[in-house]
């Protein structure tokens, strides 16, 4: 009998496409609008260290406000998605993975579907079978969980791809492995802070996880 796929469930954000950067630019576009504290160039270094929580805190941003923020982000991202980029050295690799034949390979998202499409297709960055959005960063434990009775699959079988502590902490509420990648929104030393399953620094240590 054939084993069965393990599947890869990878966020998008700062994971598969460098969009730290131009987050940021939005998020103070919008904190006039919001009445939260923007950050100066110095500070967005300072706050990749924090956890959600901790920066929620630090911008004294109201926490029922994040998915209402978040929803007028994404909308304006769209029209700057084409100037983004995967970090260098993820799609040979991601490439490699997929033609092993030994993953399922999806997105889940707190980015607007039509945005990771178009991500994808610029780039083209198909290996994904589907791509899943949720309305709200808060809930994306929930739809780990969703998933994952969806998918007909144990817990064990899937692995949660971020760059943030609250992916770490969603993936760990579901019951799967979460794998932590430092080249995003938080550093390494934030990652670890949150017991990541796995901790990886550069895109090839993938392979390291996910053998061919």
């Amino acid at each position: 009998m054939e084993e069965a796929k393990k599947i890869i469930l990878f966020d998008f954000d700062g994971t598969l496409a460098e969009t730290m950067m131009l987050i940021y630019r939005i998020f103070n576009r919008l904190s006039r609008v919001y009445k939260y504290k923007p950050l100066s160039e110095e500070e967005i270094e300072e706050v990749r260290h924090l956890t959600i929580h901790e920066f929620v805190d630090y911008v004294k941003i109201a926490p029922w406000k994040i998915p209402i923020v978040a929803i007028h982000a994404r909308r304006l991202m769209h029209a700057e998605i084409h100037t983004i980029q995967p970090p260098k050295g993820l799609p040979e690799v991601l490439t490699k993975i997929h033609e092993s034949g030994r993953y399922k390979m999806d997105i889940l998202t707190s980015n607007r579907r039509k945005n990771v499409l178009s991500f994808l297709k610029e780039h083209k960055m198909g290996w994904f079978d589907e791509v899943h959005a949720t309305r709200s960063i808060l809930s994306k434990k929930y739809r780990i969980k969703k998933y994952i009775k969806s998918e007909g699959i144990l817990a064990s079988d899937l692995y949660y791809v971020g760059d943030t502590s609250l992916d770490i902490e969603s993936t760990r509420f579901s019951g799967a492995n979460s794998v932590a990648v430092s080249w995003g929104l938080n550093t390494s030393a934030a990652l670890e802070r949150a017991n990541p399953d796995f901790l990886i620094k550069t895109p090839d240590q993938l392979l390291d996880v996910f053998p061919l």
